[in-house]
């Protein structure tokens, strides 16, 4: 079916009309800030005792924007006896948030929750280079990481709780049941009378 000729126009009038009769809103920014959803993209923080130094973010990062440099450490063993590990030491931890296109792919790939979203978005400089941000201004922006979201009420309960749950209300009854004064038993019949 061929279109009316001139719906196109009509539609288009229409928008505008709509849009004309608005109220127009102006954010006042910056003497008043916006109120940015609770998951807003604005710059990474690390948390850096999370951090194993895997290089997973760096090998994911589509960009090449995050620059980590790291050093082998030996460990004494734990116990007498036992072997010396070798752990990886964290030196350098950098993102270039010029080339960062904020995917958010570091973020999700970090197995040891090192890296979270701050919806901090007022960093910009004056020189391109400052926007690299070494691991002491991520630990600044850290700071800014609002609160997880609370869990949904309606959700199911994980099964790591629930068994947990279980099994400290077994060693409470059990608890409770063996300190429980033992009462002796009345009218129990006494040896030797019938």
């Amino acid at each position: 079916m061929a279109p009316i000729p001139g719906s196109g126009l009509a539609k288009g009038l229409a928008v505008t009309l709509r849009t004309m009769t608005r109220k127009t809103v102006t954010e006042q920014y910056p003497d008043a800030q916006p109120e940015l959803p609770p998951r807003t993209r604005g710059v990474i923080g690390l948390f850096e005792e999370n951090c194993t130094v895997c290089m997973l973010c760096a090998r994911e990062c589509p960009d090449w924007c995050i620059y980590i440099d790291s050093h082998k450490e030996t460990v004494p063993p734990a116990a007498p006896g036992g072997r010396e590990r070798s752990r990886n030491v964290l030196d350098r931890f950098a993102i270039d948030f010029s080339l960062c296109m904020y995917c958010g792919i570091c973020i999700e790939v970090c197995p040891f929750d090192a890296l979270f979203w701050s919806p901090e978005f007022e960093y910009a400089e004056t020189d391109i280079r400052e926007l690299t941000h070494e691991r002491d201004k991520l630990r600044e922006w850290m700071w800014t990481v609002p609160a997880p979201p609370a869990l949904d009420p309606a959700a199911e309960e994980p099964k790591e709780i629930a068994a947990a749950r279980k099994t400290a209300e077994k060693l409470a009854a059990a608890q409770a049941e063996s300190s429980a004064p033992q009462a002796p038993e009345p009218n129990a019949p006494q040896g030797g009378e019938s």
